[in-house]
């Protein structure tokens, strides 16, 4: 069996993302498309606009094979460790022989040389990075900074400067390095990005994004997002409803009940940030009031969205430490019914497969934390979109 692996949120697929699942099974000549995807929150801290497992059966319509969950502890961190565990997930199948993506650069020879950069980060790029950071840059922007200096340096890294800028490129290296430091035997494989770029919000460019089709729907503007997006995720889309601010609300009543003493224990805080953030709740009558009154030079707002859904979810510093510790799981979402071939294949290779949730309790038990973090935050999701979506186990599609 030959598998690309493809890691994506499809929050919701679009006809840019369809499009690239046709291109990995086409130009990697794979038999087998795996897609590793973002459950019920996503890496900006936000929820997911429909069910995992309804995005899971769209995945499954537009080409893919097998769809399983990115574990939410790492769905929902920032870029290197949302990296970490895709890969970590991927790394339970055998025969995986590419990973596709796309990008801004279409170049996978200039995103595995910046991975490698990276990966070994020599004492000279690790000294302009340190420089950039006590600046108080950002570590995207200081570690952007740094490569233009280290290539200055160095004429054979001329073509990497500003590729980190783009953000699909900057997660294409992301998972280049896990690749790396996880010794798979992965090729890359990139298609380019097509029509507006990642944050781009014009729901009438060509191949628009999923945050453009987001906008669009809280606008109410499904005509022009029928354009935008494959047929049946068009049916997926037409009985969902707005969000509105139910996840905002939850947040910022947890925000206001944690002491500032114990904020600083929680995952990804550092530098002092839980007393700006706390000072903020104090006062803020909404999430956004709370992020913008609490955002420095170097705390992106998706970093503080993300630090307010792990307070949400009780996800502590240690926590973090325990899921990197435990082995891979999987857990899947959705299946082509004509490929349950797959499923033999991955038992040989993993011995913690989950198709529902009672699957926890003959999975290994340092997994249990993680899985629970998992359908927790798929109860949450139900609240936030006023939905229970009746199913709870694997899709055969």
């Amino acid at each position: 069996m030959k598998i690309t692996a493809i890691i994506a949120e499809y929050n919701p697929l679009t006809n840019g993302h369809a499009e690239h699942l046709r291109l990995a099974r086409e130009e990697t000549g794979a038999d087998t498309i795996l897609c590793v995807m973002s459950g019920s929150f996503t890496q900006r801290g936000e929820a997911a606009i429909a069910d995992k497992y309804l995005r899971a059966e769209q995945a499954i319509y537009a080409g893919a094979d097998i769809v399983v969950e990115l574990p939410t502890i790492y769905a929902i961190s920032p870029a290197d460790n949302f990296a970490y565990g895709a890969i970590k997930t991927i790394s339970a199948f055998p025969d995986v022989h590419y990973l596709s993506f796309g990008s801004e650069c279409g170049d996978a020879k200039i995103i595995k040389k910046l991975a490698e950069l990276l990966a070994e980060e020599p004492e000279e790029f690790s000294g302009y990075l340190r420089k950039y950071l006590k600046e108080g840059n950002s570590f995207p922007k200081a570690r952007s900074l740094a490569l233009a200096d280290y290539a200055a340096a160095h004429e054979e890294y001329a073509d990497t400067v500003g590729v980190l800028d783009q953000p699909n490129n900057a997660l294409g290296v992301a998972y280049a390095v896990a690749i790396i430091k996880a010794g798979l035997d992965v090729e890359l494989h990139t298609v380019k990005r097509l029509g507006s770029g990642h944050d781009a919000l014009d729901i009438d460019a060509p191949y628009p994004s999923s945050g453009a089709v987001r906008a669009a729907f809280r606008r109410g503007e499904m005509s022009k997002i029928a354009k935008a997006v494959p047929e049946k995720v068009m049916g997926m889309l037409s009985v969902c409803r707005p969000q509105g601010d139910a996840l905002g609300d939850m947040m910022l009543f947890k925000m206001k009940s944690v002491s500032g003493y114990d904020l600083e224990n929680y995952y990804d805080v550092s530098g002092g940030i839980h007393n700006r953030l706390k000072i903020a709740a104090a006062t803020a009558t909404s999430i956004d009031e709370l992020l913008e009154n609490a955002k420095t030079k170097n705390y992106t707002m998706a970093r503080l969205r993300r630090i307010c859904l792990y307070v949400l979810f009780d996800i502590k510093k240690e926590d973090y430490a325990a899921c990197v510790e435990a082995p891979p799981y999987v857990q899947i979402l959705a299946l082509r019914a004509t490929r349950k071939d797959i499923l033999s294949l991955l038992s040989i290779g993993c011995r913690n497969i989950l198709t529902r949730y009672s699957d926890i309790n003959r999975a290994d038990k340092r997994l249990r934390y993680m899985v629970k973090l998992d359908f927790s935050a798929q109860g949450t999701l139900e609240i936030i979109n006023k939905s229970n979506y009746y199913n709870k186990k694997m899709l055969l599609v």
